[in-house]
């Protein structure tokens, strides 16, 4: 593989992207907080993957929270590493005991902590109610949503309200979603509506390479989420502040065994670069521990148990946290084993390159705009519209990340064997002249 010092490379930064960009949620890289207490160790390891979400939800939330001390502590964690809680409701439960658990954290005061301005009510209600008919269940979902996030509001209309968190996109959510069982409409009375946001849940089931089958799975969702709200906010003139976003409540391959491979990883790669492309409020991976991370069954962990380390997911969700804020770059090539995005916050720009493919080692050239006078290798175009050009190798099923700042380029390199082996990504750093490309 070629060596940084030998890199072509000509780049001016900070060019106005123009107005239409897609701005980066800076909540965008998230996780769940399963029905345990995380140990020391896995706060750790969370706080240094630097998500930008913990939702504390799922099923077992559903029929009981935990005490309001435990709920109190998890927040304070969550806020201290940076984060923000996503709190869910029960829609088991009355409305006015929804409306008392706002209440306790926005209301009351409690030392080390902010109120909490983002919530979710329920979790894969179709799923729990033993899967029946679709047609009819968004009648059973608004039921429930509207008088509990009334109430909600009425203690702090400042909160945002997400659901119904199902196990898929389904189509029930056509009716929820600006239908005939609409929970995104104003509260009568008020200025202020009952649905903040449309979530969904996705685990692929499919028996290919989650770095290529279970990220086209996750694609298609995430399309649907996108032109839903899209056409609810357009339905109620809902915008800025008030419209409705999307987001993923969960997300993983299907069982332990899957969760911990290197192709999971590649797949949260490209869910988050879909995510970013498509304006995702945030996706949240199913979770940060459980089942002792072993690699088997409900180990959904993104972090491994055996190691106590990050996972291939966790160094994925890692790199987009840190590196990929401000506006999304959308990139392409000819070649449809790569997957490549960017983005540029004005100080510097950020390239994710992952080569899902298997065979040889690819020569490339990266182009930070298009341009008509290629060079003969595998090119590669992000839309940043600056002139710039940069040469390297890539193996196959291996990831880079590129981070382009004033005269210096900063290299992350990860491949399926360092996760093999065990072995965290590589750094490598350079700094050299730099010269305008004609």
């Amino acid at each position: 593989m070629a060596v940084l010092s030998k890199h072509t490379l000509y780049l001016f930064l900070f060019a106005s992207l123009g107005a239409n960009a897609q701005k980066i949620s800076p909540q965008l890289v998230g996780t769940n907080l399963w029905f345990t207490n995380p140990s020391d160790s896995v706060w750790k390891l969370t706080e240094n993957c630097g998500v930008q979400t913990i939702r504390i939800g799922g099923h077992a939330y559903d029929k009981k929270l935990p005490s309001n001390e435990t709920l109190v502590s998890w927040v304070k964690k969550i806020q201290s590493i940076g984060a923000e809680p996503i709190m869910q409701v029960s829609q088991y439960k009355s409305a006015e005991t929804a409306a008392d658990l706002v209440r306790f954290f926005n209301i009351d005061k409690h030392e080390g902590i902010a109120p909490i301005k983002y919530w979710n009510i329920g979790n894969e209600p179709w799923l729990q109610a033993n899967k029946p008919d679709v047609k009819t269940f968004a009648a059973a979902v608004e039921g429930y949503f509207k008088p509990i996030a009334a109430a909600m509001k009425l203690v702090d209309s400042t909160i945002k309200i997400y659901g119904p968190d199902e196990c898929d996109y389904m189509d029930y959510y056509n009716d929820l979603f600006g239908g005939k069982n609409d929970i995104t409409g104003n509260i009568p009375g008020h200025t202020y509506y009952y649905c903040d946001g449309l979530v969904a849940h996705r685990y692929p089931q499919g028996n290919g390479d989650p770095a290529v089958e279970g990220a086209n799975d996750m694609l298609k969702r995430i399309i649907k989420s996108k032109v839903k709200v899209d056409a609810v906010n357009a339905l109620h003139h809902r915008t800025g502040d008030n419209a409705v976003i999307w987001g993923l409540g969960e997300y993983n391959s299907k069982s332990g065994g899957e969760v911990h491979t290197w192709g999971n990883g590649q797949m949260f790669g490209s869910v988050l670069g879909y995510s970013m492309q498509y304006g995702a409020k945030y996706v949240a991976s199913w979770s940060m521990f459980e089942h002792g991370g072993d690699r088997k069954g409900s180990d959904f962990s993104f972090i491994d148990g055996k190691q106590m380390a990050p996972r291939a997911s966790n160094w994925h969700m890692q790199f987009v946290a840190k590196y990929f804020k401000g506006l999304f770059l959308k990139g392409t090539t000819q070649d449809s084993a790569f997957q490549v995005y960017g983005a540029n916050d004005g100080k510097q720009i950020s390239v994710m390159i992952m080569n899902t493919g298997f065979g040889d080692a690819k020569p490339y050239t990266l182009y930070l705009k298009d341009r008509n006078d290629t060079i003969p290798t595998l090119n590669i175009f992000i839309d940043a519209k600056q002139r710039g050009v940069y040469q390297d190798v890539i193996a196959p099923r291996t990831t880079q990340v590129l981070i382009f700042k004033g005269k210096s380029v900063t290299k992350i390199n990860y491949s399926s064997t360092d996760f093999d082996n065990q072995l965290p990504p590589v750094y490598t750093q350079a700094s050299k002249s730099f010269k305008a490309k004609k």
